[in-house]
C-alpha cells in the first residue's frame, strides 16, 4: 500500500483524471463509431454486395493479408497471383505479418466473418489508445490531467483524425500508442530501482517495441529508443555495471531478428523518404512527389492541422519547452516521438500525426500551471484544482471544436458506383485477369474487392514499374502501350531490372527495347483498366510519363475543368468566362483563347466534334453521361493525343489491338489487349 500512495500521492484526485482520461477516450470511440453507424444508416452509399467502403486505399491491403493469413498462403515467400504482374511476388515478404493483419483475422469472429466489419470495428476501438499511456506518463512527471486536453487534440487534430478516422484500417491506429507506451516503461528507470525492478522495465521496453516491429515493420524504432534509454539511465546515474546489462536484454526482448533488420529498414527509410536508388545508370522520378502524405506542405498548413486555433498550438510549444526545462531527464524517455514530429514539421506530412497529443499535452501544462498557481493563493484543494483545469482544458476544446476534426463527416475513398464497377468486371473477367492501370493508387483495391493481378500497386510502386507504365498512357501512340506489354508479357520486369544493371544499359536503349519491342503480345487475360478517380491522378501520373532521364526532372501537364451553366446560341457561359462553340475560341474575361475542336462526348465516345482553323489551341471536351453533362475538360495538344485521353475519354482505342469489354462511362472502362502472335492470328 505504501507504494501505491508513493505512485498516487493523491488517489482521489488521480481517480478524477482517470475517469475523465476515460471520457475521453469514450469520445474518441463515440466519434468514430457514430460514422460507422451513419454508413450503415446509408448502405447505398457505403456498401455495395458484401464491400464495405475505406477511407483509404492501404485499407484493402491490410483486408486482404488477413484473408490470407487464414487461408495459410501468406508469407514464406510464396508469391500472389495478384500482387506485382507479371513477375508476381509474396503479398507479406516477411513469414509474420503485421499484426494488424492479425487483428483483422481475430475481430471478424465477432463480425459473421466480415472482414470489412471488423477493420472497422478496430478503427474505433485501437484509435484512442494512445491517450492512457500519454496519461500514465505525464501523470508520473506530475501534469497528468494535462493529458485530457493531450487527448482530446490528440484524437480529434485533423493531423491524427485523418490518418485514423471510420474507414482507415491502417497501421497509423497503433503508430502513436507504442512509441510512447515504451517510453512509460523507460521513465521508471533509475538508480534508486532495484536491478531487478529495472531489469522488468526494460524488459517490458523491449517486449513493447517487439510488438510495435510487429505492428509498424519498422525497427529503426528499436535503435533510436536503445540510445535514449542509454541517455535516460546516464543521467539518471545508473550504475554502469547495471546499463551494460539493461540495453542487451532490451535489445533481446525487441526480438534478435529485428535488431539484425534495423540496417536494412534505415535504407528503407531513405529510399522511400529521401531519393529512389537508380538502376545501372538510369535515375527514376522520386515517387513522393506524388504521394501526398510524404510531401511537404507549409508551416502554416501543418499548424492547421494541428488546431485550427493557434493560440491552443503556441501555448501547447510553450508547455513542451516548459517541461525540457523543468523535467529535462524525466522528458529523454518521450523525447524520440517528439523529435520526429517535430522534424515533420519541415517533412513529409504525414508524420505531424505524432505531434498533435504533444501539442494538446502542453497546452494543458499551461493550463495546470496557471490554475495551480491561482489555487494556492485562494487555498484551493487539490481535488478542486484538478477539477477546475479539467474543466477548462474541456470547455476550451469544445469551444474550439470547429478548428478540428471533432464534426468531420468521412466519405469513402472508392465511391460505391466504382466498387459496384469492380465487382462487376470481376464476374466478366477471368480471376486473377492482369490489370494494366495508368497509376499505383488503386492496386490495393483492385488486388482484394476484385482479385485482378496488378502491374503496380500502394507497396509496389515507383520506379521502374510506375514510370514504364506512365510512360505508355502519356504516349500518343498506342501502339507503344502494346510494345510494353508484349515485352512484360515475354520479359517482366524483374528480367529488365537485372539486364539494365548488368549490361549497364542507358534509358535511351532501355526505352527502344521496351516501347519497339519487336515480339508479338501473346498474353491470355490482359486488361487496360480506367476508373473515374483517375482523371483527376492525370498531373502525377504525367510527372512519370513526361520524365526525362537525362536532366533527370518532368513537367506536368494536366486537364483544366470548366464550370459552365448555360448554353444560348452556341456560346456557353461558365464562371471563369465563355466559350464561343461558333467562332472556335474561349474567353477569360480579358482575351480569346483558341480551339482546335470542340468535341461532344457521351456514354464514352465522340457523337460531335467541331474542328477549327486554329493552327494552335486547345481541345474542349464535353463529357456527357446519357445526354447529361458530366463535366467539361479542356486539353493542350499533347494531353489530347495521349492513349490515356484517346482510350478512355473519347472511346478512340485502336481495334487491332484492343476489344471493349466493359463500359460505364464515366465510371470504369475495360479493354482486353488481343493477342498478335501467329496462334491468335489463325483463330
Amino acid at each position: 500500500m505504501n507504494k501505491i500512495h508513493s505512485l498516487f500521492p493523491n488517489n482521489r484526485t488521480v481517480l478524477l483524471i482517470f475517469i475523465s482520461i476515460l471520457v475521453v477516450y469514450g469520445l474518441s470511440w463515440y466519434i468514430r463509431q457514430a460514422d460507422y453507424w451513419y454508413w450503415m444508416d446509408n448502405r447505398q452509399d457505403y456498401v455495395v454486395e458484401d464491400v464495405t467502403a475505406m477511407t483509404t486505399l492501404d485499407a484493402y491491403y491490410w483486408l486482404k493479408m488477413a484473408r490470407e493469413l487464414d487461408r495459410g498462403t501468406l508469407g514464406r515467400g510464396m508469391p500472389d497471383p495478384t500482387k506485382g504482374y507479371p513477375d508476381l511476388v509474396p503479398l507479406a515478404i516477411k513469414d509474420t505479418p503485421s499484426l494488424l493483419a492479425k487483428f483483422i483475422s481475430i475481430a471478424k469472429n465477432f463480425t459473421s466473418g466480415d472482414y470489412y466489419r471488423a477493420g472497422l470495428m478496430l478503427v474505433a476501438i485501437l484509435s484512442g489508445l494512445f491517450i492512457f499511456p500519454l496519461f500514465y506518463y505525464f501523470n508520473r512527471l506530475g501534469f497528468g490531467a494535462s493529458a485530457v486536453l493531450g487527448g482530446l487534440v490528440g484524437t480529434f487534430s485533423h493531423a491524427y483524425y485523418d490518418r485514423t478516422m471510420m474507414g482507415r484500417v491502417d497501421t497509423d491506429l497503433l503508430n502513436t500508442f507504442f512509441p510512447i507506451a515504451a517510453a512509460c516503461f523507460i521513465l521508471p528507470m533509475s538508480k534508486e530501482k532495484t536491478l531487478r525492478a529495472n531489469l522488468g522495465l526494460a524488459i517490458g521496453a523491449g517486449l513493447t517495441m517487439y510488438l510495435f516491429t510487429r505492428w509498424y515493420q519498422v525497427p529503426i524504432f528499436i535503435s533510436v529508443y536503445l540510445f535514449f534509454m542509454a541517455l535516460h539511465l546516464l543521467f539518471g546515474r545508473v550504475p554502469w555495471k547495471h546499463i551494460v546489462l539493461l540495453l542487451p536484454v532490451y535489445l533481446l526482448m525487441s526480438g534478435p531478428d529485428h535488431v539484425l533488420q534495423i540496417m536494412e529498414s534505415l535504407r528503407t527509410f531513405l529510399k522511400a523518404y529521401v531519393s529512389p536508388p537508380p538502376t545501372g545508370q538510369i535515375a527514376w522520378p522520386n515517387i513522393l512527389q506524388t504521394v501526398a502524405e510524404a510531401q511537404t506542405r507549409s508551416i502554416t498548413m501543418k499548424l492547421n492541422m494541428l488546431h485550427g486555433f493557434w493560440p491552443i498550438v503556441f501555448a501547447g510549444f510553450a508547455g513542451l519547452v516548459y517541461l525540457y526545462i523543468r523535467r529535462f531527464r524525466q522528458m529523454i524517455p518521450i523525447t524520440p516521438v517528439i523529435i520526429l514530429s517535430v522534424w515533420a514539421m519541415t517533412g513529409p506530412s504525414r508524420f505531424v500525426m505524432y505531434l498533435s497529443p504533444f501539442i494538446g499535452l502542453g497546452a494543458g501544462v499551461m493550463i495546470e500551471l496557471l490554475i495551480n498557481y491561482v489555487g494556492k493563493k485562494i487555498r484551493l484543494q487539490p481535488l478542486l484544482v484538478s477539477l477546475l483545469s479539467i474543466t477548462i482544458m474541456f470547455a476550451l476544446f469544445f469551444s474550439t471544436a470547429r478548428y478540428t476534426s471533432f464534426y468531420q463527416h468521412t466519405a469513402p475513398t472508392i465511391p460505391a458506383d466504382t466498387t459496384k464497377a469492380l465487382l462487376d468486371i470481376k464476374r466478366i473477367v477471368p480471376k486473377h485477369s492482369a490489370m494494366f492501370t495508368p497509376f499505383w493508387e488503386y492496386g490495393y483495391a483492385l488486388m482484394e474487392i476484385g482479385e485482378f493481378a496488378t502491374y503496380h500497386d500502394g507497396g509496389l510502386h515507383g520506379g521502374m514499374r510506375t514510370t514504364l507504365t506512365a510512360k505508355a498512357m502519356t504516349s500518343t501512340k498506342q501502339e507503344e502501350m502494346v510494345s510494353l506489354l508484349s515485352y512484360l508479357e515475354d520479359n517482366g520486369f524483374r528480367h529488365l531490372n537485372s539486364l539494365i544493371g548488368k549490361e549497364n544499359v542507358s534509358s535511351d536503349k532501355m526505352m527502344e527495347m521496351v516501347f519497339s519491342y519487336p515480339g508479338s503480345f501473346r498474353g491470355e487475360n490482359v486488361y487496360v483498366l480506367y476508373l473515374e478517380k483517375m482523371i483527376w491522378k492525370f498531373s502525377p501520373m504525367s510527372y512519370f510519363g513526361n520524365w526525362d532521364f537525362d536532366k533527370k526532372k518532368s513537367e506536368r501537364f494536366d486537364y483544366v475543368e470548366l464550370h459552365c451553366f448555360s448554353l444560348a446560341n452556341d456560346v456557353m457561359t461558365c464562371s471563369d468566362g465563355t466559350i464561343n462553340l461558333k467562332g472556335g475560341f474561349m474567353n477569360d474575361g480579358t482575351r480569346d483563347i483558341p480551339l482546335r475542336a470542340a468535341l461532344f462526348v457521351n456514354d464514352g465516345y465522340v457523337v460531335d466534334q467541331r474542328n477549327y482553323q486554329n493552327d494552335e489551341g486547345y481541345y474542349l471536351q464535353v463529357l456527357m453521361k446519357k445526354g447529361k453533362v458530366y463535366i467539361i475538360l479542356v486539353a493542350d495538344e499533347l494531353l489530347y493525343r495521349t492513349n490515356f485521353n484517346q482510350q478512355y475519354l473519347l472511346g478512340n482505342y485502336d481495334r487491332r489491338y484492343f476489344e471493349e469489354v466493359y463500359n460505364n462511362f464515366p465510371v470504369a472502362r475495360v479493354l482486353k489487349v488481343k493477342r498478335t502472335d501467329a496462334e491468335a492470328e489463325s483463330q
